[in-house]
């Protein structure tokens, strides 16, 4: 029981992704305090469902110096740092086995996944939890306006808030929406915004109809990607419009790019396997039978190289190492896993991430003007953020 003296106070949360579920869990564990969380949409956690359709990556085992570093955006040097040893990777994996009682394990990449391999147990295990601590749920109703004193919807009307959580999300998955309606609001209020663009999206590649009639849908495993943004190891896929894997998220760029299709292998180690056959074969089909390519990369090798390159075997296996493509361009923003862009950290005080022009609000998670690549780092940066505005409201409330 709340006791007679205490002052009952309200906090509204708009938006039910990893942030604003992290912040509800803080502020519920305040008996004093009520929460609500205005979701838009009929259900919570669309873009969690999403991204755990296929294996949910939770976080990373990197140190912390470098998990920091995975990040980008417009956030003070000393941000990301801060806020994951406010919520660093080990304790939400705890807060997953112990307080949502999913059981979780560490893949062979480096990245924790929920044994479950989807999103949707957790997101039940979250908001049954979350209802049991007096958390309300008012789902269909969208933030129009917010002020210092709570926020205006189009169903409900005002709901007056001691103090408000935005945690309204990227622009990624938003087929029906674009551009976002919310980002008009901090407009009209003077709040700097850095447009969104997509990111960890596929890149699109002109390929051949033949190419694609053998490869598409099928993947190029073990390979290093190289661009003018850095080199990435890993697994692609080959797509109608181009490629798609972490490779091409963490390093993808229009214009020119390279494959090395053998990295296990040096150019003199590959070109010494295929010498050692004795058999009288020509070079595209010493190539073949030596060395362990797939059959997405023996499909590019014989549709995207220039016949007279596969003629002198050692010209055949440098471009094995150093096969060229292009890419002609990104995939949109409804494709995209996540975003880069939202609202500047120029806004917001960086240890609350309160807004400076509209105090007693504050704003966690993807809208704010950060990136990552895939592989944990995005829930991780969702969850600490939400940690970090969460355990803020605390203090000004007390």
């Amino acid at each position: 029981m709340t006791s007679p003296s205490v002052k009952t106070r309200q906090v509204l949360i708009v938006g039910s992704g990893p942030a604003a579920l992290m912040a509800a869990e803080v502020l519920s564990s305040r008996q004093n305090i009520r929460v609500a969380i205005l979701e838009k949409r009929r259900s919570p956690g669309r873009k969690l469902l999403i991204a755990g359709s296929s294996g949910l990556n939770i976080t990373n085992r990197l140190p912390v110096d470098e998990f920091a570093r995975a990040y980008s955006g417009s956030a003070p040097a000393d941000f990301w740092r801060g806020s994951l040893g406010d919520f660093s990777p080990g304790d939400w994996i705890d807060y997953i086995e112990r307080d949502l009682g999913q059981e979780t394990f560490l893949g062979t990449s480096g990245r924790y996944f929920v044994r479950e391999m989807k999103a949707s147990k957790l997101l039940r295990a979250w908001l049954h939890r979350l209802a049991d601590r007096g958390v309300e749920l008012l789902s269909g109703d969208e933030l129009v306006d917010f002020d210092s004193e709570g926020g205006t919807t189009r169903t409900r009307g005002r709901i007056r808030a001691d103090a408000v959580l935005l945690a309204l999300g990227g622009a990624s998955y938003e087929p029906e929406e674009m551009p976002l309606r919310w980002i008009d609001i901090f407009r009209r209020k003077g709040i700097r915004f850095e447009e969104f663009m997509p990111s960890n999206a596929g890149h699109e590649i002109a390929w051949s109809e033949a190419f694609l009639k053998e490869a598409e849908g099928k993947p190029l495993k073990n390979i290093v990607l190289t661009t003018p943004r850095g080199s990435k190891r890993g697994e692609l896929v080959v797509t109608r419009y181009g490629l798609e894997g972490t490779p091409v998220y963490t390093v993808g760029a229009p214009g020119e790019a390279q494959l090395d299709l053998l990295p296990e292998f040096t150019l003199e180690q590959a070109l010494e396997r295929c010498l050692a056959l004795r058999e009288n074969l020509s070079p595209i089909r010493r190539v073949f039978k030596k060395l362990p390519l797939a059959d997405a990369a023996k499909a590019l090798i014989f549709h995207h190289l220039d016949p007279v390159e596969r003629v002198e075997l050692g010209t055949l296996v440098a471009r094995l190492k150093r096969f060229p493509i292009r890419f002609t361009g990104v995939r949109p923003l409804t494709e995209s896993i996540s975003s880069s862009g939202g609202v500047s950290f120029q806004e917001v005080d960086p240890v609350s991430l309160e807004l400076k022009k509209v105090p007693r609000v504050h704003c966690a998670g993807e809208m704010l003007d950060w990136d990552a690549p895939t592989g944990g780092f995005l829930i991780q940066g969702a969850v600490s953020t939400g940690y970090r505005a969460g355990r803020a409201i605390l203090v000004q409330l007390s």
